[in-house]
């Protein structure tokens, strides 16, 4: 019984991470072939952040509608999106974001004019058919945030640090660095934890400075995404002062009369 509740618990945390989905080959949004969403082939879903790799052409040939979706969806267009039958369209849900890439296009092969293609975010058009090719570096609608962290915090405790933080969301997020310094100008790395990718559940890390810096010290947050662009979050103070155990030892042990008492001590760290 508690083996399937952890079981359970496992699967339920983790079935809500949302995928991402990188392009393998040139071919049809709706073809699953044509994607790899989390190392499996599949059309991407709400939430997801979609990748076109450079060299390949996807292209909406049945209109995709997923304007219902709760979660935004992420788009990076390093290769080409296409439209080449007149008609079809792409509708994203609100918050939802497209950055094309320099090498990057969105094209109407299709030769369909006004508005028989297009591309929309939350109802909006950002993009039709009669706009032209739009190429790269540009983007339509706000550039999400990485991750959305609620708290870090940074406790003493026995003779480590435990380093604690909950994030809300996670978008492209490959890793995190925690840094430490002693005078919060110069930093060292302490440890890497992977981070979710894409997620949009509370998610928990913990991780322990077992040799903490002596008086006070301070911690830092740096995220990683899988582009290489990171940024960093709040500093943590910490005050730590290692516990140290005083023992003593008397003998002979019992004293006689007139016998001398020697007593040893020490310090254990």
């Amino acid at each position: 019984m508690v083996r399937l509740i952890i079981f359970t618990l496992i699967y339920f945390q983790f079935s809500f991470i949302n995928a991402t989905c990188v392009s393998v080959s040139s071919g049809d949004w709706g073809n699953p072939f044509t994607w790899l969403c989390n190392g499996s082939p599949s059309v991407p879903g709400c939430g997801d952040t979609i990748v076109i790799s450079a060299g390949h052409t996807v292209s909406i040939v049945a209109q995709q509608d997923y304007s219902g979706c709760g979660s935004p969806m992420y788009i990076y267009i390093d290769g080409t999106l296409d439209f080449p039958n007149n008609g079809p369209k792409l509708k994203l849900p609100d918050n939802s974001y497209i950055q094309i890439n320099s090498g990057g296009q969105i094209t109407a092969s299709g030769g369909g004019g006004g508005n028989s293609n297009n591309i929309s975010i939350g109802g909006t058009t950002v993009w039709k058919a009669s706009d032209g090719t739009q190429t790269g570096p540009l983007n339509f609608g706000a550039a999400p945030l990485p991750i959305t962290l609620v708290s870090f915090e940074a406790v003493v405790k026995d003779n480590t640090v435990q380093l604690t933080w909950i994030t809300s969301s996670e978008i492209n997020n490959d890793f995190f660095t925690m840094e430490r310094s002693f005078d919060a100008k110069n930093w060292e790395e302490l440890l890497i934890v992977n981070g979710a990718g894409n997620s949009n559940q509370f998610l928990s890390y913990m991780e322990t400075d077992f040799n903490p810096l002596e008086g006070i010290s301070y911690y830092r947050l740096k995220q990683t995404d899988f582009d290489g662009q990171f940024e960093y979050f709040n500093v943590v103070p910490v005050r730590f002062t290692k516990n140290h155990t005083f023992e003593f030892s008397l003998y002979p042990n019992p004293v006689l009369q007139n016998e001398t008492l020697n007593v040893t001590t020490s310090f254990a760290a």
